[in-house]
């Protein structure tokens, strides 16, 4: 799929309904712009409603955890970063 956009006066972009709609993308969702091998690439946010149950048996402690929220924060926060470098 090739499309073109134009960057307007403020630098927003409109992307196509259909990139749209095969991403699942709609107002509010949020964009994590990154940069990967000279290309500029926007990647959709997944939302989950219960995200420490999203996680569930990613992670195996070694000892029990005392914030497991907090520990699910810290895990999301270093794996995003992993996959944009």
């Amino acid at each position: 799929m090739k499309l073109s956009v134009e960057v307007g006066k403020y630098g927003r972009i409109v992307l196509p309904k259909r990139v749209r709609q095969k991403y699942g993308m709609h107002e509010g969702v949020t964009l994590i712009i990154t940069e990967y091998v000279g290309r500029v690439c926007l990647v959709p946010v997944k939302i989950h409603e219960k995200p420490t149950e999203a996680l569930y048996g990613v992670v195996t402690p070694d000892q029990p955890i005392e914030e497991p929220k907090q520990m699910a924060r810290d895990y999301i926060r270093k794996k995003l970063s992993e996959d944009f470098q």
